[in-house]
């Protein structure tokens, strides 16, 4: 219990930075948006195609695994579709929603998190959890948010502009050059790899920041008592974890080593990925902050809880 809260402590501070910095003045209220198009645009594509491009996923890869990853990921996914429909939201929002129930924090919290609950050897399924099911996951929601901005337009038009919508999209694109240059065979320059590695190291930190950012400048009560922000939690903190076991041990029967692992990076807390895709749509990004915080929270309890019954 005690690792896991130490592991996501670092989480809080940062985005206690930011909700200070803006608080006391330091940071102006347009901050969170300039930092969030940072992130999308120069810090996580060098991140996705640093990881993408350079792992050996001939090693790494197990289609069991991803299965199971890519099956609950998409199963809750569905359900956020489903809680944005019953708030009557358009589908780009109806889209955020889907992500917010879906998108677990592999990179930041669950990397290190589990590589100390469960040994070194999780460290490369967290690998695959972190590029393709969350790469999957914000295509699926980039997808239906380019969709919604398309409506009108005509099926061959609207088809037209969500392909090249997400062909603009740098969190698209970038993994995909990523595998392209993986194809090849060759290695990263040494500039160029320290060069993606020092800008992709501060994608998740600088995204947190602005999370606290954007945070400031709303009541973080009102995010946090919501329905809608806790009926996500719970999709994500419970119901995500329970459809990936059932397709780990019933469905695929798994070794045992890898269910859980797909099992507990299913439990992990809310990512910043629905929030920058928010922010970089102009979209409300209330629910999202809250679920974030919420998850974040209740992950110390519910991560504990996961990796004591599965044991």
């Amino acid at each position: 219990m005690l690792s896991s809260l130490l592991a996501i402590l670092p989480v809080f501070l940062i985005v206690l930075s930011g909700f200070g910095a803006s608080k006391v003045g330091i940071i102006g209220s347009d901050a969170a948006s300039l930092l969030n198009r940072f992130v999308i645009w120069i810090a996580l594509p060098c991140l996705l195609f640093d990881v993408v491009g350079t792992t050996d996923w001939n090693q790494m890869w197990h289609p069991g695994f991803a299965i199971a990853s890519l099956g609950g990921s998409f199963a809750v996914f569905a359900l956020g579709l489903v809680v944005g429909k019953m708030r009557g939201l358009r589908l780009g929002d109806v889209a955020i929603d889907g992500m917010n129930a879906s998108y677990s924090n592999a990179v930041f919290i669950g990397l290190p998190m589990l590589t100390l609950a469960l040994g070194p050897a999780a460290r490369p399924h967290v690998v695959v959890a972190g590029t393709v099911t969350l790469t999957a996951l914000f295509a699926a929601g980039v997808m239906l948010i380019e969709a919604d901005r398309a409506q009108g337009n005509g099926m061959a038009r609207a088809a037209w502009r969500i392909l090249t919508g997400m062909a603009r999209n740098p969190v698209i694109v970038s993994p995909l050059a990523g595998l392209l240059w993986w194809l090849t065979g060759w290695p990263l320059a040494a500039p160029v790899k320290q060069f993606l590695e020092l800008l992709g190291g501060t994608a998740s930190p600088v995204a947190l920041v602005a999370v606290g950012l954007f945070l400031s400048q709303r009541p973080l009560v009102a995010a946090v008592v919501s329905p809608a922000v806790w009926l996500l939690s719970c999709i994500k903190l419970i119901v995500h974890p329970a459809i990936t076991a059932f397709l780990a041990w019933r469905l695929l029967a798994l070794p045992n080593d890898i269910a859980v692992t797909a099992i507990a990076i299913a439990a992990l807390p809310t990512g910043t990925g629905p929030f920058m895709i928010a922010e970089f749509y102009a979209r409300d990004g209330r629910v999202t902050s809250g679920t974030i915080m919420l998850t974040t929270l209740l992950s110390v309890g519910t991560i504990a809880a996961v990796l004591f019954l599965l044991r």
